[in-house]
């Protein structure tokens, strides 16, 4: 028995929208971001666009209750511009957060400061948790430095091997 999905969130930022995405926010712009090999490496995945049914899935795997997907969406245009996870480990009062901004044009521009404070705000004061956690490749230098900066601290690394998928 699938439990129903817990009520959208909605967070207002100078800047931004942040907001759970449901159906009907899926875009082509949102599915090409993937496209990109050198966002795509980031992410540890394969480059290639997803289609709209893909993204539709995608959303369906969030239930609102402890795995949130959030979009950034810009305030003046009201378009998507990157995305945010949130999954929740009630027992260890713990979340763990990844964030994507899709177009090279729109890093930079304050999205990951501004949900940032909303998406903590929200965690430590409304769902009293405690502490959260990332995980970043090792190649994404300028993540590494922003979270150090940020006083996040590296707890463990993890060694893994990905075979080639060129053959």
């Amino acid at each position: 028995m699938t439990r129903a999905p817990g009520p959208p969130l909605w967070f207002d930022t100078p800047d931004f929208i942040f907001r759970s995405l449901v159906h009907g926010d899926e875009t082509e712009e949102w599915g090409s971001w993937l496209a990109d090999p050198g966002t795509a490496a980031m992410l540890n995945a394969v480059p290639r666009a997803r289609s709209l049914d893909e993204l539709r899935l995608y959303i369906d795997t969030f239930n609102r209750i402890d795995r949130h997907l959030f979009g950034i969406f810009e305030k003046t245009s009201g378009r998507l511009i990157g995305i945010r996870t949130a999954e929740i480990d009630r027992a260890r009062r713990a979340y763990s957060v990844h964030m994507v901004v899709g177009s090279r044009t729109d890093w930079g521009q304050g999205s990951m400061d501004q949900t940032t404070e909303v998406l903590n705000n929200w965690a430590y004061e409304t769902c009293d948790l405690l502490w959260s956690e990332a995980s970043v490749l090792e190649r994404n230098k300028k993540m590494v430095r922003y979270l150090c900066d940020s006083g996040w601290s590296i707890v463990r690394r993890i060694w893994a091997f990905r075979p080639s998928m060129a053959g």
